[in-house]
């Protein structure tokens, strides 16, 4: 039977680090503390993946049974583990190349795989380790923080050139203490006892059979990876249910990049998270109302850096941000502007930019100067992967954010990371700046929208005099007008926000003039609003017709949501609008519904009306298309 002892570290003769200067490494963070544990682990978990990929990562929360308790006794003699309620928070990255290389922190392995003794033995971050998100650096302190009495057990399971190889260790970092005359820095370790270095991990199927009898069996058959038990878990008054549910939703919000994979290519991440044999559902990032933009960004970053010379339209911004002395490219900002879901008349849209490097993972959603219009912004930069260790070194142990004067390797040398997140703040403090003369509210309702967007516009006016509604070919608000065959008719089609009272557009310069025999449709941008009998709200559109032929003709409404920044977008299932009827305003008839059919023209003069949202700006268009008869 293997004898498990504990060893508890004595400051050596010659001085060193204590326990409680290892736990102060963390410094100062800017969120909860579950949050930063998810994202250190994570990030760990991350860049031990394999090229193979995927990788899985999960949390589980549960209470050990008796016959678990008894084990991680039996795993941990002199560990304070008399509450017979004792719960565990695991986590577990399946798929990955596990704790590689030596055991004792004063031999080298092969290519110097060191992952073992980074996270085991060593303190802080080897120099040659490059920079991932986390490479078991400072940021393993958030293992001990995460337990009520500062105990972890670690399970490893590697491929080696003897095959595979298991092993399995527990680790507490405490105060350090006097017993005696002799000083010991506060760091213990449980395992196999060694001459050398106290103890050594237990190996082989004794490893494997001992932690299956305290519950980590995530690492089934031969697969490689990393689980890591925290003990007694500090949850404070919290239920350890919602500690799962905080670092699942960090989890989704954090590493979606990496869940959602790239065009062509499997998801190289999957996320799992289970709470007492519950299961909590992750949303899909790609249609999840506050991840998709971010999704979709990230999907343009890619591109730019993948040299792909594709479009992107309005509302999408994509462009490199570039530094100077020297000129070099620092990554790439891909953002829009979108109507914000309603949630309160004082609530500010979200103005927000992902900031990410290689590894994949969100290090900060950092907030930029609001939009002009009231819309929400979301958008991401990539840090340019040749200068992936200038931004790595911004980062403070938690990997929360980017701090330049971290990154600055001279004194009066230009610093990467500075120059980046200014000119990314620039782009949208000018675009507030330029539209500082327009005035906006929070609380504009939906018609007090239009007319900040539309601009004001008069009856006899072309519309789309406001700067900020784009004109030309690019505006999606024009369709030719199509006979009920789909071929193309004349050229009549209604002005909207673009081509106000012109009525007709003509589309095909030095082609020659075409004739059309349908009316003019003269469309009055400024709207009516009303009140509905079940105290809903409508707008009202005026749309007068002249020489007209008396062809039958049918009018077809289409409801428009007004954007600031460019043009009116169709409204869809997210923000809808219904056409409730046409109006002649010569004897008051309704036509319900979109369509209006025409055999002989009786009026010039009609309305239509669309139902008003409380949280979004209408307008409509109006297309033709002539009836051939049958």
């Amino acid at each position: 039977m293997t004898r498990i002892a504990m060893y508890a570290e004595p400051l050596p003769p010659s001085g060193g680090i204590d326990a409680r200067s290892v736990r102060r490494t963390l410094g100062t963070y800017s969120m909860d503390f579950w949050e930063l544990f998810l994202r250190e682990t994570l990030q760990n978990s991350w860049d031990a993946a394999t090229e193979s990929r995927p990788a899985e990562f999960s949390v589980d929360g549960w209470p050990l049974d008796p016959g678990q308790l008894q084990s991680l006794r039996r795993l941990l003699p002199g560990a304070d583990l008399d509450n017979p309620g004792l719960r565990v928070l695991t986590v577990t990255d399946t798929g990955t190349k596990g704790l590689t290389g030596p055991t004792r922190a004063d031999r080298v392995g092969e290519d110097d795989p060191r992952n073992f003794v980074d996270l085991v033995r060593n303190i802080g971050r080897h120099p040659d380790k490059g920079f991932g998100g986390g490479t078991y650096g400072y940021g393993k302190a958030v293992l001990f923080e995460a337990s009520s009495i500062d105990t972890v057990v670690i399970f490893t399971r590697i491929r080696t050139s003897a095959g595979i190889e298991c092993r399995l260790i527990g680790m507490s970092l405490t105060d350090p203490y006097r017993v005696g005359r002799r000083q010991y820095t506060g760091r213990h370790w449980w395992g196999v006892p060694h001459s050398d270095v106290g103890v050594e991990p237990v190996t082989g199927p004794t490893a494997e059979r001992m932690a299956r009898a305290i519950g980590l069996t995530h690492l089934s058959g031969d697969a490689t990876g990393t689980s890591v038990m925290v003990i007694a878990p500090r949850t404070g008054e919290e239920h350890l249910s919602d500690v799962v549910a905080v670092m699942a939703d960090t989890a989704t919000r954090y590493a979606w990049a990496n869940t959602v994979g790239q065009v062509g290519s499997p998801p190289g991440l999957t996320l799992r998270f289970t709470c007492d044999g519950s299961r909590i559902e992750l949303p899909d990032p790609a249609t999840d109302a506050r991840l998709r933009y971010f999704v979709e960004a990230h999907r343009r970053c890619r591109s730019v850096f993948d040299g792909a010379a594709g479009d992107h339209p309005w509302p999408w911004a994509v462009q490199e941000i570039v530094g100077s002395r020297p000129e070099q490219r620092l990554g790439v900002l891909a953002w829009r502007t979108y109507r914000a879901a309603a949630s309160g008349s004082h609530a500010r849209p979200p103005a927000e930019i992902a900031l990410m490097r290689r590894p994949g993972l969100v290090v900060e959603y950092r907030n930029v100067t609001p939009d002009p219009f009231g819309h929400a912004i979301s958008g991401v930069f990539i840090a340019d992967p040749e200068l992936d260790g200038d931004f790595a070194r911004a980062e403070p142990p938690t990997h929360d954010r980017w701090q330049p004067r971290l990154a600055q390797r001279q004194r009066y040398a230009r610093n990467p990371v500075s120059q980046a997140l200014n000119r990314i703040d620039r782009i949208f403090k000018e675009r507030r700046t330029d539209n500082a003369t327009t005035p906006t509210t929070e609380a504009a309702t939906g018609v007090s929208r239009l007319a900040n967007v539309l601009g004001t516009l008069l009856d006899t006016q072309a519309g789309g005099t406001d700067i900020r509604i784009p004109a030309g070919s690019d505006n999606p608000v024009h369709d030719p007008p199509t006979t009920s065959s789909g071929a193309p008719a004349g050229h009549n089609d209604t002005p909207t926000a673009h081509n106000g009272g012109k009525g007709r557009q003509q589309r095909h310069h030095g082609r020659g003039s075409r004739s059309t025999t349908g009316p003019t449709l003269r469309f009055h941008p400024r709207p009516r609003q009303i009140v509905l009998r079940d105290g809903g709200r409508a707008v009202e559109f005026d749309i007068d017709l002249t020489g007209a032929s008396g062809a039958s003709l049918t009018l077809i409404a289409q409801p428009l949501v007004a954007i600031a920044d460019g043009a009116p977008e169709p409204a869809d299932e997210t923000t809808p609008v219904e056409v409730l009827h046409w109006r002649d305003r010569d004897n008051g008839d309704l036509t319900p519904g979109p369509q209006l059919t025409l055999t002989t023209v009786t009026s010039e003069h009609w309305t239509v009306t669309l139902t008003q949202p409380a949280d979004a700006a209408v307008t409509v268009r109006i297309r033709q298309e002539e009836v051939t008869p049958t």
